[in-house]
């Protein structure tokens, strides 16, 4: 049995005997699911206008919000809408906060909403509306790390393949946001949604 001490730094002793800093980091996790949920309700009442203009399945899946302490050892909070996976088929739209990094909005992509929507995500791409995106097409796919070496950002003169190549992949594609932009958070991150949607239903 080991008997040697456990002793905390300096700095840890700093943290552990000051209640503020966790009870500011409660406040700021309770904020993130407001505006998630706010967000939320926006993004349904988007859905429900383009309802003929997508799956059923899309416009009628709830939005889920979720929060953990240790994605890569952060706390995050996770608002899925639409949300609709399968081990085949995906299509979803994840925004995710991520403690101490930023805010991120995800496209993903997969099977037969990939083929179905590949062609105008293509179109988008040559059109240049998705410069300075994030893109992942290989590696975890539920990775939202934009920093990961699966990930690449979309530069100028870039394109996707559609059709027969691309059923066995997924696509994600994301915007992020510093947190230091936090007041302009919640406009950026329903423009980027709204865009998500118009190049798939335009």
């Amino acid at each position: 049995m080991n008997n040697s001490k456990i002793q905390l730094s300096t700095e840890e002793m700093q943290l552990v005997t000051n209640r503020d800093w966790i009870l500011t980091k409660h406040r700021v996790i309770e904020k993130v699911y407001r505006l998630f949920g706010n967000l939320s309700v926006e993004m349904q009442s988007s859905l429900i206008k383009l309802q003929d203009t997508l799956p059923v399945e899309i416009v009628q899946s709830s939005p889920k919000i979720s929060k953990g302490e240790r994605y890569k050892a952060l706390p995050y909070v996770v608002l899925d809408y639409p949300r609709c996976f399968s081990k085949k088929d995906v299509f979803a739209i994840r925004t995710f906060f991520w403690w101490g990094n930023y805010f991120s909005i995800s496209l993903h992509l997969k099977g037969k909403y990939l083929l179905q929507f590949a062609g105008k995500i293509n179109q988008a791409i040559i059109n240049k509306q998705f410069e300075d995106y994030y893109v992942s097409l290989s590696g975890d796919e539920f990775s939202f790390d934009l920093h990961n070496k699966n990930y690449f950002l979309m530069e100028k003169g870039a394109s996707f393949a559609s059709g027969k190549a691309i059923e066995n992949i997924f696509f994600k594609i994301s915007n992020k946001i510093p947190l230091e932009q936090w007041n302009a958070a919640s406009d950026r991150l329903t423009a980027t949604f709204l865009h998500f949607i118009n190049v798939m239903t335009l």
